[in-house]
C-alpha cells in the first residue's frame, strides 16, 4: 500500500535524533482508517522529514554553515526575483508597452550582476561601508541639485533616455551602511542624504530614511545613531510642509490598486509580490535577526506603505528599473561583517554589527522613466 512505502521512506530519512518522532508519525498514520486521509498525513511527514535532513546538512551540530549565514541573502535574491516576475507579468497583463517589460527585465538583470560583481570583486570591510554611505550621499545631494525636476521635485538624473532615481537605488544602501556601522562619517552620510531628500523634496524617501534609522536606534543606542534619527526627523518633517503636485503615472503610482480593475488575482498578485520583498526576515530565527535584517525590512516596508497611500512609486513590482536595482544591488550589505574585516579596520573607532553581535539581536526630454 502507498501508506506502508510512505512510511518505510519516513523510517529512511529519518535523522537518528528524531527516531522517536519517526516512530510516532508511523503509529499516526497506522490509526488512520481511510487509505487517503493517511496518505496525506503521511506525505506531510515526508516534508518534515525532508527538513530535518536539511537542517543536518546546513547546520551540523547547531552550527551556522556558510550557507545558513547567507540564507537571508539567498532569500532575499528569491524575494526580489519572484517580485520581478509577478511584476513583468503584471506590465504584460495590463497592456503596458514592450519597451517598459524590457527596462525592467533589464534592470533585474543589471542589479543582479552589479551585485555580483561587487561581491566578488570587493571586500566588504568597515572602510568599503563608510566609503559606499558618504558617496552614495553626495550622489543623492548632487541629485536633489542638479537633477532633473519635474513639478519642481529633483528626484531624477537623465541617463540617455531614462530617468533614473536616485535615491531609490543609493538610500537604502546608505541606510544598509549606517545599519552596519555606525560612526561620525556614516552619521555625516545620513545627515547629507536626509538634506537632499528634504531639498528635492521626497516624503516618501525621506519617510524610508527616518524609519530604517529609527529602527537601528532602538536596536543601537548611542550618540550616533540617536543623532541620526532626530537628523532625519527633521528632514521628513520638512517634506510635509513643502508642495508634492507630481501626478499619478500609470503603472507605476497606485497600481496596488487600480490592479484590481484588470481582475482580483492581478491586484492580490502584486501585494503577494509587495509582500515578499520584505518576507525574507521571517526566514532568520528571531534570536538569530540582526539590525542589518530589521534595516532591510524597514527600508521596502516603508516604500511600500508609501506606495499604497500615495502617488509614489511602487518598488519592484511596478515599472522602473531604479527600485529594481535597488533592491538587488543592497544585497551587498546584508551580509554582517567577518571578525577578521573587524580587526582589519580597528582604526574606524566605531560600532559595526559583528562588535558585540548579541546587542544587535533584539532578543538579546526624456521618453521613459526608469
Amino acid at each position: 500500500m502507498m501508506r506502508h512505502r510512505i512510511m518505510r521512506l519516513i523510517d529512511h530519512l529519518t535523522p537518528d535524533h528524531r527516531k522517536k518522532w519517526a516512530q510516532a508519525m508511523r503509529a499516526e498514520i497506522s490509526s488512520f482508517g481511510n487509505d487517503r486521509e493517511a496518505i496525506i498525513f503521511a506525505l506531510g511527514c515526508l516534508v518534515a522529514c525532508c527538513r530535518f535532513q536539511l537542517e543536518l546538512q546546513i547546520s551540523p551540530e547547531r552550527g551556522w554553515s556558510d550557507i545558513m549565514k547567507d540564507r537571508f541573502t539567498f532569500s532575499t535574491f528569491i524575494a526580489g526575483s519572484m517580485a520581478c516576475l509577478i511584476g513583468l507579468t503584471y506590465l504584460f497583463v495590463s497592456g503596458a508597452p514592450l519597451t517598459m517589460i524590457i527596462v525592467n527585465g533589464a534592470a533585474m538583470l543589471i542589479g543582479i550582476l552589479l551585485a555580483i560583481a561587487v561581491k566578488l570583486s570587493v571586500r566588504i570591510t568597515n572602510n568599503f561601508v563608510t566609503v559606499i554611505a558618504v558617496i552614495g550621499s553626495l550622489g543623492l545631494f548632487g541629485t536633489a541639485i542638479f537633477g532633473y525636476a519635474i513639478e519642481d521635485a529633483k528626484r531624477w538624473l537623465l541617463v540617455g533616455p531614462f530617468f533614473i532615481q536616485t535615491s531609490l537605488i543609493l538610500l537604502p544602501l546608505i541606510a544598509l551602511s549606517f545599519a552596519r556601522i555606525q560612526n561620525f562619517w556614516t552619521t555625516l552620510a545620513i545627515f547629507v542624504a536626509g538634506s537632499a531628500m528634504a531639498i528635492q523634496p521626497d516624503r516618501a524617501m525621506a519617510a524610508m530614511l527616518f524609519l530604517a534609522v529609527a529602527v537601528v536606534c532602538w536596536m543601537r543606542p548611542s550618540r550616533w545613531t540617536f543623532s541620526a534619527s532626530l537628523l532625519c526627523a527633521t528632514g521628513f518633517a520638512t517634506t510635509l510642509f513643502l508642495p508634492d503636485r507630481l501626478p499619478a503615472v500609470p503603472f507605476v503610482d497606485h497600481i496596488l490598486w487600480t490592479a484590481f480593475d484588470i481582475n482580483i488575482m492581478t491586484g492580490l498578485s502584486l501585494w503577494i509580490g509587495c509582500i515578499a520583498l520584505v518576507c525574507p526576515i521571517l526566514f532568520i530565527p528571531k534570536n538569530e535577526r540582526t539590525v542589518i535584517h530589521y534595516t532591510f525590512a524597514a527600508c521596502w516596508l516603508a516604500l511600500i506603505a508609501a506606495a499604497a497611500m500615495g502617488a509614489y512609486p511602487t518598488p519592484v513590482v511596478g515599472y522602473g528599473a531604479s527600485a529594481i536595482i535597488g533592491y538587488f544591488f543592497s544585497l551587498i550589505m546584508v551580509q554582517p561583517l567577518r571578525q577578521a574585516d573587524v580587526v582589519d579596520d580597528n582604526g574606524c573607532n566605531s560600532l559595526s554589527d559583528t562588535d558585540n553581535n548579541s546587542a544587535l539581536r533584539r532578543t538579546k526630454t526624456p521618453s521613459f522613466a526608469a
